[in-house]
């Protein structure tokens, strides 16, 4: 007899819904809404380091955490939400971000 109280504890691309990509620059950047069934949002940064920061503060080149690029990172919905970037040098980065469910 199947363990009805197992569940699968692997994300799953959240259906019908498309990656976003962000341009970073010089002028600070959100993702746009996630939906409702997305839990965790695995994202990477391309071409360049960007700053980030999710108290509701500007990034700025000395304000925020840095992420590396060509690292990916997986957050909750809550800190994508949150999350400003603006780029670190003066190179423009990308991110690419895909939403999961479980």
């Amino acid at each position: 007899m199947p363990n009805s109280l197992v569940t699968n504890l692997y994300p799953a691309p959240t259906p019908g819904v498309a990656d976003q990509t962000l341009t970073v620059a010089n002028s600070v950047v959100q993702f746009s809404a996630f939906n409702s069934l997305t839990k965790f949002v695995v994202l990477d940064v391309q071409v360049a380091d960007v700053r980030v920061t999710y108290d509701g503060s500007a990034p700025t080149t000395t304000n925020g955490h840095i992420l590396f690029a060509g690292r990916s990172y997986t957050w909750s919905k809550a800190a994508a939400a949150a999350a400003k970037f603006i780029e670190d040098t003066t190179t423009d980065a990308t991110i690419h971000a895909s939403e999961f469910t479980v």
